[in-house]
């Protein structure tokens, strides 16, 4: 991770353009192209005012085009995550006074590089007096562990792929 990047913070509001085109594009690639995941990603829930959209941005990169040629433009941030309103119902892992953390997601060109425990780590740090949760891929299990989530319910299917409910108390 290089030095100098900073986490963003912002509402739906806030973003500009060019950072929510990012993100849709680093969701849809991942989500949608690489899990083979055929679901709307843009389920509105980006749009409430207390959706929090954190991001490490990155710099603009050419990107293949649909006919193959290098002439489209990634706007991707490095790592991305969304931070639910307070009792927002997120599947499994809800418990009342929570806040949910989803669409957990790091750009493959930046994968190795620590953006996503950075991520997590600021977010857990930030929010460290409320309690958290968030369906975590199960393969991932332990690296949300390694922040103090545990498992608050049983493995579950989603889109295919297997998740765990967990939860992370608030520091007394």
């Amino acid at each position: 991770m290089s030095q100098g990047s900073r986490l963003v913070v912002k509402t739906f509001d806030e973003l500009t353009i060019e950072e929510l085109y990012g993100i849709m594009q680093l969701r849809s690639q991942v989500f949608v192209v690489e899990q083979n995941c055929v679901f709307l990603d843009q389920d509105g829930v980006d749009t409430l005012p207390q959706t929090l959209h954190t991001f490490y941005p990155d710099h603009v990169r050419t990107m293949q085009d649909t006919h193959g040629a290098e002439v489209g433009r990634s706007l991707a941030p490095k790592a991305y995550a969304r931070m639910l309103p307070p009792d927002f119902p997120d599947g499994p892992a809800f418990e009342p006074g929570a806040r949910s953390i989803s669409r957990v997601v790091t750009n493959p060109q930046a994968r190795g590089g620590g953006w996503a425990r950075s991520l997590i780590g600021e977010l857990v740090a930030g929010h460290r007096q409320q309690l958290l949760t968030l369906n975590a891929q199960t393969h991932l299990e332990a690296f949300y562990s390694s922040f103090g989530f545990s498992p608050n319910g049983p493995r579950f299917f989603e889109d295919g792929i297997e998740h765990t409910p967990m939860a992370r108390p608030a520091d007394a």
